[in-house]
């Protein structure tokens, strides 16, 4: 669902806070959720479902900016705790209330935007409402985007030439599951092995002093090569069997959120 119209409008709403988002696309909806019945032995007929109630699904998608950097990387301290998404979509202004996190995904190329996606999940209280005259309506507000430099990733105070791309997960189920995968052109130079990393820092943003520190990866697979007419390219998953610290450190904040 491409939600890229001038008019469109997404906020995040938690403790009385809105954080509106430059985001590129959303598939939050409400979906029926049941249990399905076999069809009749011997005949064609396809599965029935019996519809119980509705749950609310999806995801969003959204840049990462200097406006909303840190209440994201909250929401994912907070996982457990609900917070509200307002959409103005021009023909329907919804708010999906009562939301939690289920999982995301933060990702970039190199000299590209990050971007970052978050999994919605439905709670027992989770419902769907229109509008009223009291919600307000936030336009997004152009500010400071951050863009992935592939040469600014240290791997055990090694600089790595260049990681060209890279996509961290998580998931929030009754323990949080944190993983990343690297891609980067194979060469002589140093890159990820099967040894375990014991500090991986990737900067969000140099000039600021925004970046993700993630501690103990281990060796998912081995390196796997991209077929590719000019260059050999590989990848290699880790799991971050430690935590993940989102820091920004400069002459007016300094702030630390342990995922």
């Amino acid at each position: 669902m491409k939600v890229q119209g001038r008019g469109c409008t997404l906020t995040i709403a938690k403790d009385g806070e809105y954080y509106p988002l430059p985001y590129s696309e959303e598939t939050v909806r409400t979906a029926s959720k049941g249990y399905a019945l076999p069809g009749v032995i011997g005949l064609r007929n396809r599965d029935k479902l019996v519809e119980t109630g509705k749950a609310i699904t999806g995801c969003v998608v959204t840049r990462l900016e200097y406006n909303n950097i840190l209440a994201l990387f909250l929401l994912l301290f907070y996982s457990n705790e609900k917070f509200d998404i307002l959409v103005d979509r021009v023909c329907e202004k919804l708010i999906y209330k009562n939301v939690s996190v289920k999982d995301f995904e933060l990702r970039a190329e190199n000299n590209e935007p990050l971007y970052f996606r978050l999994d919605v999940k439905d709670n027992d209280d989770s419902f769907t409402t229109g509008w009223d005259i009291t919600t307000p309506s936030l336009p997004w507000s152009e500010c400071r985007t951050f863009y992935y430099d592939g040469h600014s990733v240290i791997a055990d105070l090694k600089n790595l030439p260049l990681v060209y791309r890279f996509e961290l997960t998580g998931k929030f189920t009754e323990k949080a599951k944190y993983q990343i995968t690297l891609y980067f052109p194979l060469n002589t130079e140093h890159y990820p092995t099967q040894n375990k990393i014991e500090k991986l820092s990737i900067t969000l943003d140099q000039r600021l002093g925004i970046w993700l520190d993630l501690y103990d990866l281990k060796p998912l697979d081995d390196m796997a090569d991209i077929n590719c007419a000019d260059t050999v390219l590989c990848y290699q998953k880790f799991e971050v069997t430690g935590i993940v610290v989102f820091n920004i450190r400069n002459s007016e904040q300094n702030t630390q959120v342990v995922l």
